[in-house]
Protein backbone atom coordinates (compact mmCIF):
# COMPACT_ATOMS: atom_id res chain seq x y z
CA UNK A 1 0.00 0.00 0.00
CA UNK A 2 3.04 2.26 -0.33
CA UNK A 3 1.60 3.66 -3.43
CA UNK A 4 -1.56 4.75 -1.69
CA UNK A 5 -2.68 8.78 -1.98
CA UNK A 6 -4.68 9.61 1.02
CA UNK A 7 -7.67 11.44 1.08
CA UNK A 8 -8.67 11.22 -2.64
CA UNK A 9 -11.29 9.15 -1.89
CA UNK A 10 -14.95 8.83 -0.18
CA UNK A 11 -13.25 7.72 3.23
CA UNK A 12 -15.06 4.06 2.59
CA UNK A 13 -13.01 0.93 3.59
CA UNK A 14 -14.37 -2.36 3.40
CA UNK A 15 -12.63 -5.72 4.57
CA UNK A 16 -13.67 -9.05 3.54
CA UNK A 17 -11.98 -11.50 5.79
CA UNK A 18 -11.33 -10.24 8.96
CA UNK A 19 -9.86 -12.27 11.10
CA UNK A 20 -9.12 -11.39 14.52
CA UNK A 21 -7.29 -7.80 13.38
CA UNK A 22 -4.03 -7.21 14.88
CA UNK A 23 -4.65 -9.18 17.55
CA UNK A 24 -4.10 -12.51 16.31
CA UNK A 25 -1.03 -13.76 18.45
CA UNK A 26 -0.12 -16.69 15.39
CA UNK A 27 0.15 -13.37 12.96
CA UNK A 28 2.83 -11.73 15.28
CA UNK A 29 0.16 -9.09 16.16
CA UNK A 30 -0.28 -7.67 12.87
CA UNK A 31 -2.87 -7.26 10.11
CA UNK A 32 -1.95 -5.65 6.99
CA UNK A 33 -5.53 -3.91 6.43
CA UNK A 34 -6.02 -3.31 10.31
CA UNK A 35 -2.22 -1.67 10.15
CA UNK A 36 -2.76 0.63 7.09
CA UNK A 37 -6.10 2.08 8.20
CA UNK A 38 -4.60 2.88 11.75
CA UNK A 39 -2.19 4.95 10.49
CA UNK A 40 -4.66 6.80 8.91
CA UNK A 41 -6.22 10.23 10.37
CA UNK A 42 -9.30 9.45 11.78
CA UNK A 43 -10.95 12.30 9.98
CA UNK A 44 -10.54 10.40 7.37
CA UNK A 45 -12.58 7.53 7.62
CA UNK A 46 -16.17 7.94 7.05
CA UNK A 47 -17.16 4.36 7.40
CA UNK A 48 -15.58 1.17 8.01
CA UNK A 49 -17.09 -2.39 7.00
CA UNK A 50 -15.47 -5.58 8.60
CA UNK A 51 -17.25 -9.00 7.51
CA UNK A 52 -15.76 -12.33 9.24
CA UNK A 53 -17.64 -15.33 9.57
CA UNK A 54 -16.28 -16.73 11.93
CA UNK A 55 -18.31 -16.31 15.65
CA UNK A 56 -14.93 -17.35 17.41
CA UNK A 57 -13.44 -14.00 16.51
CA UNK A 58 -16.00 -11.67 16.26
CA UNK A 59 -15.37 -10.60 20.55
CA UNK A 60 -11.54 -9.65 19.57
CA UNK A 61 -12.50 -8.02 16.18
CA UNK A 62 -14.18 -5.93 18.72
CA UNK A 63 -11.54 -5.11 21.02
CA UNK A 64 -9.06 -4.51 18.00
CA UNK A 65 -11.47 -1.60 16.95
CA UNK A 66 -12.88 -0.27 19.96
CA UNK A 67 -11.46 3.13 19.79
CA UNK A 68 -13.46 3.54 16.02
CA UNK A 69 -16.44 4.43 16.81
CA UNK A 70 -17.58 4.22 13.17
CA UNK A 71 -16.67 0.31 12.75
CA UNK A 72 -19.30 -1.75 11.27
CA UNK A 73 -18.69 -5.53 11.97
CA UNK A 74 -20.75 -8.40 10.07
CA UNK A 75 -20.67 -12.02 11.15
CA UNK A 76 -21.24 -13.44 7.78
CA UNK A 77 -19.46 -14.68 4.50
CA UNK A 78 -19.40 -13.24 1.26
CA UNK A 79 -20.19 -15.51 -1.66
CA UNK A 80 -21.31 -15.00 -5.36
CA UNK A 81 -24.33 -15.61 -6.78
CA UNK A 82 -23.97 -19.28 -7.76
CA UNK A 83 -25.17 -19.76 -3.88
CA UNK A 84 -28.99 -18.76 -3.57
CA UNK A 85 -29.31 -19.59 -0.13
CA UNK A 86 -29.10 -17.50 3.43
CA UNK A 87 -26.20 -19.69 4.67
CA UNK A 88 -23.76 -21.98 4.16
CA UNK A 89 -21.11 -24.27 5.44
CA UNK A 90 -18.02 -22.41 7.04
CA UNK A 91 -15.28 -25.01 7.44
CA UNK A 92 -11.42 -24.49 9.50
CA UNK A 93 -9.43 -27.82 11.30
CA UNK A 94 -8.69 -27.57 14.77
CA UNK A 95 -4.88 -27.17 14.01
CA UNK A 96 -5.58 -23.73 12.75
CA UNK A 97 -6.72 -22.52 15.77
CA UNK A 98 -7.23 -20.01 17.81
CA UNK A 99 -8.32 -17.78 14.54
CA UNK A 100 -8.81 -20.21 11.82
CA UNK A 101 -6.66 -17.93 8.94
CA UNK A 102 -7.86 -20.62 6.09
CA UNK A 103 -11.16 -21.00 7.42
CA UNK A 104 -13.54 -21.41 4.04
CA UNK A 105 -16.63 -21.54 2.62
CA UNK A 106 -14.89 -24.82 0.80
CA UNK A 107 -14.24 -27.86 2.28
CA UNK A 108 -11.10 -28.10 -0.53
CA UNK A 109 -9.34 -25.04 0.48
CA UNK A 110 -9.19 -26.75 4.36
CA UNK A 111 -8.47 -30.40 2.55
CA UNK A 112 -5.86 -28.95 0.49
CA UNK A 113 -4.24 -27.07 2.94
CA UNK A 114 -1.17 -27.49 5.53
CA UNK A 115 -3.46 -29.15 7.43
CA UNK A 116 -4.05 -32.04 4.96
CA UNK A 117 -5.42 -34.86 6.90
CA UNK A 118 -7.06 -33.15 9.69
CA UNK A 119 -10.37 -33.66 11.09
CA UNK A 120 -12.18 -30.65 8.62
CA UNK A 121 -15.14 -29.08 11.02
CA UNK A 122 -18.13 -27.62 9.98
CA UNK A 123 -20.83 -24.57 11.11
CA UNK A 124 -23.76 -22.59 9.56
CA UNK A 125 -23.28 -19.09 8.73
CA UNK A 126 -25.00 -16.54 7.20
CA UNK A 127 -24.27 -15.38 3.57
CA UNK A 128 -24.38 -12.76 1.82
CA UNK A 129 -23.54 -11.67 -2.34
CA UNK A 130 -21.14 -9.19 -2.98
CA UNK A 131 -23.36 -6.84 -5.07
CA UNK A 132 -25.86 -7.46 -2.49
CA UNK A 133 -23.89 -7.12 0.37
CA UNK A 134 -22.14 -3.46 -1.40
CA UNK A 135 -24.89 -2.25 -1.98
CA UNK A 136 -27.41 -2.84 1.22
CA UNK A 137 -24.34 -2.51 4.18
CA UNK A 138 -21.67 -0.08 2.37
CA UNK A 139 -23.06 2.43 -0.55
CA UNK A 140 -21.42 2.94 -4.30
CA UNK A 141 -18.51 4.98 -3.18
CA UNK A 142 -15.60 3.04 -1.67
CA UNK A 143 -12.43 4.30 -1.31
CA UNK A 144 -10.36 1.02 -0.42
CA UNK A 145 -12.10 -3.02 -0.82
CA UNK A 146 -9.69 -5.28 0.68
CA UNK A 147 -10.53 -9.24 -0.18
CA UNK A 148 -9.29 -12.09 1.89
CA UNK A 149 -11.86 -14.97 1.78
CA UNK A 150 -9.69 -18.00 1.16
CA UNK A 151 -10.32 -19.57 -1.98
CA UNK A 152 -13.23 -17.39 -2.93
CA UNK A 153 -11.10 -14.28 -3.60
CA UNK A 154 -11.45 -14.97 -7.44
CA UNK A 155 -14.84 -15.93 -7.38
CA UNK A 156 -16.44 -12.94 -5.91
CA UNK A 157 -13.75 -10.26 -7.44
CA UNK A 158 -15.32 -11.23 -10.96
CA UNK A 159 -18.85 -10.37 -9.97
CA UNK A 160 -18.52 -7.22 -8.69
CA UNK A 161 -20.72 -4.61 -10.84
CA UNK A 162 -18.20 -2.14 -11.30
CA UNK A 163 -20.47 -0.08 -13.04
CA UNK A 164 -22.52 0.27 -9.83
CA UNK A 165 -19.86 0.27 -7.19
CA UNK A 166 -16.91 3.07 -7.90
CA UNK A 167 -14.07 1.63 -5.95
CA UNK A 168 -10.62 2.93 -5.81
CA UNK A 169 -8.18 1.23 -4.53
CA UNK A 170 -8.85 -2.78 -4.51
CA UNK A 171 -6.44 -5.46 -2.74
CA UNK A 172 -6.62 -8.71 -3.01
CA UNK A 173 -4.99 -12.15 -1.88
CA UNK A 174 -3.13 -13.51 -5.26
CA UNK A 175 -2.15 -16.59 -3.35
CA UNK A 176 -4.39 -18.99 -5.25
CA UNK A 177 -3.41 -18.39 -9.08
CA UNK A 178 -0.29 -16.01 -8.55
CA UNK A 179 1.36 -19.62 -10.24
CA UNK A 180 -1.31 -20.05 -12.87
CA UNK A 181 -0.85 -17.85 -15.52
CA UNK A 182 -4.14 -18.43 -17.08
CA UNK A 183 -6.29 -17.50 -14.58
CA UNK A 184 -4.10 -14.78 -13.42
CA UNK A 185 -4.41 -13.18 -17.51
CA UNK A 186 -7.92 -13.46 -16.87
CA UNK A 187 -8.50 -12.04 -13.71
CA UNK A 188 -5.83 -8.72 -15.06
CA UNK A 189 -7.66 -8.68 -18.12
CA UNK A 190 -10.98 -8.29 -16.40
CA UNK A 191 -10.04 -5.36 -14.14
CA UNK A 192 -8.14 -3.59 -17.20
CA UNK A 193 -11.38 -3.42 -18.68
CA UNK A 194 -12.84 -2.28 -15.92
CA UNK A 195 -10.40 0.76 -15.62
CA UNK A 196 -8.25 -0.67 -12.93
CA UNK A 197 -4.20 -0.68 -13.46
CA UNK A 198 -1.80 -2.66 -11.48
CA UNK A 199 -0.83 -0.65 -8.28
CA UNK A 200 1.50 -3.08 -6.37
CA UNK A 201 1.36 -4.63 -3.15
CA UNK A 202 -1.79 -4.52 -1.55
CA UNK A 203 -2.89 -4.80 2.17
CA UNK A 204 -1.22 -8.04 3.14
CA UNK A 205 1.45 -7.52 5.36
CA UNK A 206 3.20 -10.88 3.81
CA UNK A 207 3.07 -9.14 0.49
CA UNK A 208 0.54 -11.95 -0.52
CA UNK A 209 -2.06 -9.10 -1.88
CA UNK A 210 -2.13 -7.83 -5.18
CA UNK A 211 -3.49 -3.77 -5.35
CA UNK A 212 -5.12 -2.11 -7.94
CA UNK A 213 -6.09 1.59 -8.44
CA UNK A 214 -8.53 2.95 -10.67
CA UNK A 215 -7.54 5.17 -12.99
CA UNK A 216 -11.03 7.22 -13.40
CA UNK A 217 -12.85 7.39 -10.41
Amino acid sequence: MEKYIKNEGSGIFVQLGAGAGDLDPRANYNDGFTNFIKKLPLESIKKLVLVEPNPINIPILKQCWKDYSIVEIHQMAITTSEHNETTAKFYFTDNDGPHYQIGSLLRTHNENSRYRGQKVNEINVNVETINSFLENRVGTEIELLAIDIEGMDIPVLLEIDFNKFKIKYLSFEHLGFKRQSEQKKIIFDHLQNNNFEFYGNGCDHNGYDYLFRNKFN
